[in-house]
């Protein structure tokens, strides 16, 4: 196992995208854009890279620990995790609001079958 550093170039550019887009994402959550469960799994798409980036040691004792030849395939299955995990709770909230979406259509339709069938029975309506 040989501990390869990254260049100072890729440590910039790793922070640099990491700084820059945590903060593009605390901005929309302050703004109510997203909720924290979003920030939180958003973000990790740049602390995950970063912290393989700049803590090269880490990576390779979780590679080690792992079996995995090259901390990159973990670093991309970590990755895969938190992308399948938000999916899953995107999906979970679409249906939710599927339902609700379903259930306040058909509450409509009676509320607007009773108020036609309320007009009607009234003389003059």
């Amino acid at each position: 196992m040989t501990n390869v550093l990254p260049s100072a170039e890729t440590v910039v550019v790793i922070s640099a995208f990491a700084l820059i887009y945590m903060l593009v994402l605390l901005k929309k959550t302050l703004q109510g854009k997203f909720d924290l469960y979003d920030f939180l799994m958003l973000s990790m798409v740049a602390i995950i890279p970063a912290g393989f980036t700049l803590f090269p040691g880490l990576a390779y004792l979780v590679s080690h620990l792992t079996g995995v030849v090259f901390p990159f395939v973990v670093m991309f299955g970590a990755l895969f995790l938190v992308v399948f995990a938000f999916m899953h709770n995107m999906t979970a909230r679409l249906h939710k609001l599927e339902r609700q979406n379903c259930a306040l259509i058909q509450e409509q339709s009676l509320l607007a079958l009773e108020l036609k069938t309320k007009d009607s029975g009234q003389p003059g309506g």
